[in-house]
């Protein structure tokens, strides 16, 4: 297998981490580290390298200006030695384009689902690797609404290096009851590839709105045991609704990776699955089991996560309950060099039903072992929830990775792995104009890269119309004076609610950095 992907994250290849990709028998990036040092223009925005391609999308309906989820990603799809743009938008068409910034080929995957032309939706983020031993890269994207008033056929879909949809595909997701009746419901979150059954090709995993945890040969064929029921119907069996999935949906990717070092890869989620006594209004009595704060009315539950083998089956000390819905995608790692990993997940919304007042409990990042024990130093306390998911990368330069998130108390904040928090944070990043951002977006990610040539990982992230840069002391690299600045500001004509990508597009020994809302964006670096 000869996929190109390259990624400038991080030097230290013995933890090297990539959220969406496999630690273990699949599919690793060949990370290409770059220093160089960013240039100041003189004032206004920074110039793209190329003017901004603009691609087939719908707006935003009315009041929302943040509907461009899928995030840009970067590999050699034809073999040329150059990394090319991959890019899904929420007109159902995943476009590749090269480092010249000409379009290769546009799919519009709507008729595949068996839909009009272009009334598809697509917020997933691709996935590239050769799932099929053929020697070429396929794109592996979900699809569907996150509008309730709006009817799509939600489910995965495969691409060909080219464009072509891969015979067995699309699979559609369950119409479940995720409004409106009738229509598939959506694959939000990207799926994860990985090599679940050792046969050497890749396997496709995904999970989405209709509470389902899916397993797929690179054909389109189910995994067998695939998907798993939830822990509550094997507890309660008399449960409605709980056989073959979980008890709510999924808004996070899952993460592949031998937790228990047995040599075949498990599967991580998180899900919003919490009090179902009150959900279903069966009353059975069931509670969450662990100690609640005190004050709280017993059987409050947000959500869980869980963790099946490669078979299906629930792994010992899952699902862990915990009190808010957990939207994020794991980031996996072996913290003491034990050989097992752990991994860190944020916190997010949850809708108590049984008070009116939103609880701040929820509001950390977890550090779990493989058996869902806390880490010692772990859990810590954000301002807000943590949607977004953590990275991992060595911005303190210390030769050992440190965890970044942004929550939504607008704060960036980064910790050692012993939970000890990086000085200079948590900060709050500005905009151009010096304002600090709204909430951020759940389906916002980090990046990491070395932008300023000094060995260390500096933190790239999407904030409202710009890409801002933050170095691991806290300090902001780029303006909040416009137009009178004197850093580099990074602006995209339109609100950027996704995950920018950091790599060497055009093989000129220097980055480029990535963007993409209604248009796609690059800038050298």
């Amino acid at each position: 297998m000869n996929i190109k992907l390259k990624v400038e994250l991080c030097k230290k290849s013995s933890w090297l981490f990539v959220l969406f990709f496999v630690i273990g028998t699949a599919v690793f990036l060949n990370f290409l580290i770059v220093d160089h040092a960013a240039a100041d223009p003189d004032g206004g925005v920074t110039p793209p390298k190329w003017s901004p391609v603009s691609l087939p999308s719908d707006s935003c309906p009315s009041g929302d200006t943040n509907c461009h989820y899928s995030s840009p990603v970067l590999a050699d799809l034809n073999d040329d030695n150059f990394l090319d743009i991959i890019v899904a938008t929420n007109k159902g068409h995943v476009l590749a384009i090269d480092h010249n910034g000409h379009v290769l080929w546009d799919r519009d995957t709507a008729p595949s689902f068996g839909m009009a032309a272009g009334t598809q939706e697509i917020h997933s983020s691709p996935a590239i690797a050769d799932i099929d031993n053929d020697g070429r890269p396929e794109i592996v994207v979900g699809a569907g609404t996150i509008y309730g008033t709006v009817c799509t056929q939600g489910g995965v879909i495969v691409l060909e290096h080219d464009g072509q949809v891969k015979a067995g595909w699309p699979q559609l997701a369950v119409d479940e009851e995720t409004p409106p009746a009738g229509c598939r419901d959506t694959v939000f979150a990207s799926p994860a590839l990985g090599d679940l059954d050792k046969d050497g090709d890749l396997e496709i995993v995904a999970a989405g709105f209709d509470k389902r945890v899916y397993a797929w040969h690179h054909n389109g064929t189910l995994v067998a045991g695939f998907p798993p029921a939830s822990a509550l119907h094997h507890r309660f069996p008399t449960w409605p609704g709980l056989d073959h999935k979980l008890g709510d949906n999924t808004w996070g990717s899952p993460a592949l990776a031998d937790l228990d070092n047995d040599g075949n890869l498990d599967i991580v989620l998180g899900t919003g699955e919490g009090n179902f006594d009150d959900s279903y209004g069966n009353g059975t009595g069931w509670v969450c089991p662990y100690a609640l704060p005190a004050g709280w009315a017993p059987g409050y539950c947000g959500g869980s996560i869980y963790a099946f083998s490669h078979t299906g089956a629930i792994k010992s000390g899952f699902p862990r309950y915990v009190l808010e819905e957990v939207g994020s995608t794991p980031a996996v790692i072996d913290v003491n060099g034990d050989g097992k990993l752990e991994f860190f997940m944020g916190m997010g919304h949850f809708y108590n039903l049984r008070s009116p007042d939103h609880p701040q409990y929820g509001f950390k990042v977890l550090g779990l072992d493989s058996q869902g024990n806390n880490l010692p130093g772990w859990p810590q306390a954000t301002g807000g929830n943590v949607v977004m998911s953590p990275s991992l990368g060595d911005i303190a330069g210390d030769d050992q990775p440190e965890v970044v998130v942004i929550a939504d108390d607008r704060k960036l904040y980064a910790w050692h792995l012993n939970g000890t928090a990086v000085p200079g944070f948590p900060m709050t990043p500005k905009d151009q104009a010096g304002n600090p951002s709204s909430a951020f977006n759940t389906h916002m990610g980090l990046v990491m890269a070395d932008y300023d040539g000094d060995g260390k990982m500096e933190i790239f992230f999407n904030q409202s119309g710009v890409v801002n840069v933050v170095d691991g002391n806290g300090q902001q690299l780029t303006g909040t004076n416009f137009p009178n600045n004197t850093k580099p500001i990074y602006y995209a004509y339109g609100v950027l609610i996704n995950t920018p990508a950091v790599g060497d597009i055009d093989n000129d020994g220097k980055l480029e950095l990535v963007a993409s809302n209604s248009s796609l964006y690059v800038w050298d670096l």
